[in-house]
């Protein structure tokens, strides 16, 4: 039965008691003792009081610091197999690592560490720690259980053999149970105390065996007997099981015993002589034996299926070991070296330096200055230096080596570690350089320039050369950026766009990656690729000029837009991209998107609220214009009546109110503009379809216009030589008239305005053409916008929402209208409808 194990025990040293307190929150999971101590000279002390399933030390602590302390302690044999975590904040310090792992740890943590890692850690050693002392004290048990047994059946042979020498002389002291029987019954006629003590019964005496042990029936024991007496050999037996009489339930005896004829003078049998000694004891401790043998083979299987897993995630965190002689060279083979880089076994060890040919061409002159500086003052070797692997890569490694020196002073050897620390530098390369793109990003909201300078910090860091292009309002691609690091190629990246022509069904290139939204990632580069897209030989010409070996393009998205593409190019062979590159790049690509959709965005709200500002003034001034002579006239109107009480002339009166009339009209005419802005940007904007002949409508405004044309000094004509006739609202109609005539007579300049009216391929057109100022070519779409004109409100008024209004009437009836002008020769105006009399109406949205 094993004896009570006291919980396993962890041993935490820190000289800081928060370190100690996190440490002991981390494990306090685990069914563990923590015992803690605060310095190294503590924590020895605490290791001759108790073994602990694992060690976790600080490495700087005050006076022993942890190495110190890890290096005594396994100087001690009691603990030299006690794994050791050492625990350490200085995460750039290769070297605390190296000694760390040659000053015993089986484990260097960087502060901060995964506490799922390290609770996994530390369970997995005290698993193993609990284990090797069951399997210890278990064998120690059976070791003491197997030496009783052996002693007790040492002690019975021993009496055995007392017994049988003194057998002939006192029957009554044998050490075995012995009985005589006789006859054919089986009549007991003597029966030693030892064997009255087995059977447990004092009165068989002159009793038959069948009477005196009713219990043997049906156990074989009165047919050995019968067998015996009848054929007169003897028979013996070995650990044979036997119930006995006894007070309650029948317990099982194991017994050996001889069953012997007893001789007449004739020959014949006259009865059996029975000897027999009890080795249920031996039989028992056997039956225990081999059970706690069984036991403890399965158990042992069990400790090497966990050293098994030890060892296997010993392989897993193991790195690059390697040893050289007092003078550096290569004096082992190296396994995990040729394994990482391939190189094969002769080659690593034929020559000094032959483990020098996996260095980076770059990096050998430096890295064997530093180990024959090493070698010369003996001082630890250091460096880190790109070691291609045996796929061709290079990977960053980080190598320490340390000399072994003798007792008489001299170094021995050297022993080393190389560490792969390509993905930590990757990490902090990642991390700087997003930080300086976000810093670059958020400096400006000037985003063309913040482009060029993201451009210029991707190269060489990221890429050989990149570009960034954005997608133009008209859908034109335009390259904003672009670096190269060689600056002189510069214009050739910027040329390269120019001899691409992008097409939007692609399968790759930039053309599929601004259409789909979706980043394109060549590791390496096919030679077809070169042509993809190419207007003519230069486009070839220049890329070759530049390089493409490894190719990235990422989409620059905001807000579920696609705003351009940043592309990134290795123009060698020696790196190429992988799955991390492409997510720094388009974490970048993000960034980037962002801080170019904020400064589109800020620059637009700027832009709105300049134009709000605008039409505020020239609405506050529009209004006030019919307003004010309004005013004077009701004015003059009330002083009148005040003067002439009697009466006020009709004819002044009536002048007077046809001027007011007309601003009022004006005012309203202002207001139901505002109002149709409003419902145009609700989508309310209501059509009332009926047969309307546009000739006809033409000529009625322009008929209403006759005072206005006469103002203007610009005579109006219209050519409509028949009806045109179609489906569509009359009001509505009259208004597009309205607004374009309006717009003729102002800008006119005191020239003729011509208004014509007829049909072209089944379609209604409508032209109004005057000669007057014109309109600057870049203009000729915007004055379609919203509180758009194309010349100064102070020369000419309005507010900028005529041709706005006309424009959304006009799409609202399935219409287009465009204007076509020649500076200082005129406009002309052109709406073309649908809807001649055979045509399907078109609503407005929301009707």
């Amino acid at each position: 039965m094993l004896r009570s194990i006291a919980k396993p025990a962890v041993l935490l040293v820190d000289d800081h008691p928060t370190n100690l307190l996190a440490l002991e929150a981390v494990l306090s999971p685990l069914q563990v003792r923590r015992v803690k101590a605060t310095s190294g000279e503590q924590a020895l002390t605490c290791l001759l009081r108790e073994d602990f399933a694992v060690i976790i030390l600080d490495a700087r602590m005050p006076g022993m610091d942890g190495f110190e302390t890890a290096r005594l302690i396994r100087q001690r044999a009691r603990h030299r197999d006690t794994p050791i975590i050492i625990i350490s904040a200085f995460h750039r310090d290769e070297s605390s690592i190296v000694q760390g792992y040659v000053e015993g740890a089986v484990e260097y943590l960087i502060k901060p560490f995964d506490p799922e890692m390290l609770r996994a850690k530390v369970g997995l050693f005290v698993e193993l720690f609990e284990k090797d002392r069951q399997l210890k004290q278990r064998a120690a048990e059976l070791r003491e259980e197997q030496a009783g047994l052996l002693a007790r059946e040492h002690a019975a042979l021993m009496e055995a053999a007392v017994q049988r020498a003194r057998l002939h002389d006192v029957f009554t002291q044998a050490p075995v149970a012995i009985a005589m029987l006789q006859g054919p019954m089986h009549v007991y006629v003597y029966a030693n105390p030892r064997y009255l003590q087995l059977i447990g019964k004092r009165d068989i005496l002159g009793r038959p065996a069948r009477e005196a042990h009713p219990s043997f029936d049906g156990q074989h024991v009165f047919e050995l007997m019968d067998h015996v007496f009848r054929t007169g050999e003897p028979v013996s037996g070995k650990a044979i099981p036997i119930k006995l009489d006894g007070p309650g339930e029948r317990e099982t005896s194991f017994f050996d015993f001889v069953y012997q004829p007893l001789r007449k003078a004739d020959g014949g049998t006259e009865g059996l002589l029975i000897c027999a000694s009890e080795v249920t004891g031996q039989m028992l401790a056997r039956l225990r034996a081999e059970e706690l043998s069984t036991r403890l083979q399965r158990q042992h299987e069990a400790l090497q299926e966990s050293e098994e897993r030890f060892r296997s995630l010993t392989h897993a965190v193991s790195q690059i070991v390697w040893t050289t002689d007092a003078e550096g060279r290569v004096s082992s083979d190296s396994p995990s070296w040729r394994a990482f880089t391939g190189q094969p076994r002769e080659k690593y060890l034929d020559a000094r330096y032959g483990w020098l040919e996996c260095i980076h061409p770059e990096d050998r002159g430096r890295t064997v200055r530093q180990w024959v500086e090493s070698l010369r003052n003996r001082k630890v070797f250091e460096s880190e230096h790109r070691v291609r692997r045996h796929d061709g890569k290079y990977r960053h490694l980080s190598a320490r080596g340390v000399p072994v020196v003798g007792e008489d002073g001299q170094v021995r050897e050297w022993v080393g570690l190389h560490i792969d620390v390509t993905e930590q530098r990757r990490s902090e390369q990642a991390s700087s350089f997003l930080a300086r793109a976000s810093a670059l990003l958020s400096a400006s909201l000037d985003y063309e320039a913040t482009l060029e300078n993201v451009a210029r910090l991707v190269v060489p860091t990221l890429a050989d050369w990149c570009a960034v292009d954005m997608l133009a309002p008209d859908g034109s691609v335009q390259r904003v950026a672009a670096a190269h690091r060689e600056p002189e190629k510069v214009e050739a990246v910027k040329e390269l766009q120019r001899h691409v022509s992008l097409d939007w069904n692609s399968s790759r290139g930039l053309s599929r990656v601004l259409r789909s939204g979706e980043s394109e990632w060549l590791p390496t580069v096919p030679e077809t690729f070169f042509g993809t897209g190419a207007r003519d030989e230069d486009f070839s010409r220049l890329l070759h000029e530049l390089g493409l070996a490894s190719y990235l393009c990422v989409p620059l998205l905001s807000r579920g837009r696609i705003l351009g593409a940043l592309t990134l190019v290795y123009a060698d062979g020696e790196r190429e991209y992988d799955e991390r590159d492409l997510r720094l790049a388009e974490d970048l690509a993000r960034r980037a998107a962002i801080s170019v959709d904020n400064a589109r965005l800020f620059r637009e709200a700027k832009e709105a609220i300049q134009v709000r500002d605008e039409f505020l003034s020239v609405a506050s001034h529009e209004l006030k214009t019919p307003l004010t002579p309004l005013r004077l006239k009701l004015h003059t109107l009330r002083q009148s009546a005040r003067r002439q009480a009697e009466a006020v002339n009709r004819d002044t009166l009536l002048s007077h109110l046809d001027v007011a009339e007309r601003q009022v009209s004006r005012l309203s005419r202002l207001i139901d503009s505002l109002l149709d802005v409003s419902r145009i940007g609700a989508g309310k904007l209501e059509l009332d379809w009926e047969e309307v002949n546009l000739a006809e409508v033409v000529r009625e405004v322009v008929n209403r216009f006759d005072p206005q044309a006469l103002k203007a000094e610009c005579p109006v004509t219209v050519w409509a030589p028949r009806p045109v006739i179609g489906r569509w609202d009359r009001l509505r109609l009259e208004q597009v008239v309205t607004n374009l005539l309006t717009n003729a007579l102002k800008y006119g300049a005191g020239k003729p305005v011509e208004l014509s009216v007829s049909e072209e391929a089944g379609h209604a057109v409508l032209l109004v053409h005057d000669h007057g100022i014109g309109i600057e070519a870049g203009n000729l779409s915007r004055i379609f916008d919203r509180f758009e004109r194309a010349v100064s409100e102070r020369h000419y008024g309005g507010l900028g929402l005529g041709l706005y209004i006309t424009r959304k009437i006009v799409e609202a009836l399935g219409g287009t209208i465009h204007a076509q002008s020649t500076p200082g020769e005129g406009s002309t105006f052109v709406v073309t409808l649908p809807g001649l009399y055979s045509a399907l109406p078109l609503q407005a949205p929301g009707h």
